[in-house]
């Protein structure tokens, strides 16, 4: 069983790479609006995660050569599926006979797969008990905030605000800021947005995808993407109802508050590169309705061809 799992995830790893590797693309459109970007990181996620995917004549996949040894068709029991709708797991590796379970071609690739899926677990194990152990631990700190009204809360030990929990997240602010400021809406604003689109989840997925593939250095790199991009977009979608005068007060708010690196499993007004945010604020420019209607189509387009596998026979 555990030699299945991990050549499902050396598989998923390896069709990841091809995923992230277009979106670190993605991302240097400099028209492009980080707000547009950062959900495609959930497709990074998704080839992470998941094994199987739809088949389609559009897929990237189709074009990468003899990278797909063998593209595998997946029924699930008790679902009905159109006969148009094709689901399918990709074997990249090609040192087995079949995959469910694996069985592979040679006794000494057996012996080599299973020590590698030992260590694997061992270290992967590892790594996620240590994301639950740092969570917990900054849980435990973080609920000694005093409750100031609804969700938000003040802290002493807080050098920047912070977004803490996942059901019923909490704003938790230092005393140092004062409720009074403009600042201080600015950063409820911040972290409203998070709350609004599920951000600590989403850094958790991220998290423990990555301690999943801890293997593929390509998933650090999408991991610390994915941050930057958290913070860049929640930015944007804060100053864009502000004129110049207020984005250089929420960039003032930005270089007062630095990244607070006790805490790391939940979103903090400070984290991220403090001065590609500040640039990113200040050079902030409204999309017009067709920039914003061929940014979406573009991403749709990128959406599908990343998230799909390759046809059957192509």
């Amino acid at each position: 069983m555990l030699g299945t799992v991990f050549y499902f995830i050396l598989n998923m790893s390896i069709a990841s790479c091809i995923v992230i590797a277009a979106l670190l693309l993605v991302r240097q459109i400099r028209p492009l609006p980080r707000r547009f970007v950062y959900p495609l990181w959930s497709l990074a996620f998704f080839r992470l995660l998941v094994p199987f995917s739809l088949s389609t004549e559009w897929s990237l996949f189709n074009f990468t050569g003899n990278l797909v040894k063998r593209l595998i068709a997946v029924e699930p029991e008790g679902i009905p599926l159109a006969e148009s709708i094709r689901l399918s797991t990709m074997n990249s590796i090609g040192t087995a006979e079949q995959i469910f379970p694996v069985e592979y071609k040679t006794e000494p690739l057996r012996q080599i797969f299973t020590a590698a899926s030992a260590v694997w677990a061992i270290i992967a194990a590892a790594a996620l008990l240590s994301a639950v152990i740092l969570y917990a631990l900054t849980r435990r700190e973080l609920d000694k905030a005093v409750c100031v009204k609804d969700n938000v809360y003040r802290s002493e030990m807080l050098l920047s605000p912070v977004l803490s929990g996942l059901l019923r997240p909490k704003i938790i602010l230092p005393d140092s800021l004062d409720p009074g400021s403009p600042e201080y809406q600015m950063i409820l604003a911040h972290e409203k947005t998070h709350i609004r689109r599920l951000d600590n989840l989403w850094r958790l997925i991220g998290i423990g995808a990555t301690c999943l593939h801890w293997f593929n250095p390509l998933a650090w790199v999408m991991l610390k993407s994915f941050f930057t991009d958290m913070e860049l977009s929640c930015d944007e979608s804060v100053v864009k109802k502000y004129d110049a005068e207020d984005r250089k007060a929420y960039a003032s708010a930005l270089l007062r508050f630095a990244e607070d690196k006790r805490v790391l499993v939940s979103a903090a007004f400070g984290q991220g590169r403090i001065k590609v945010r500040i640039v990113n604020v200040l050079d902030y420019r409204r999309l017009t309705l067709a920039g914003a209607v061929a940014s979406s189509l573009f991403l749709v387009v990128v959406a599908v061809v990343l998230v799909t596998n390759p046809q059957f026979g192509g």
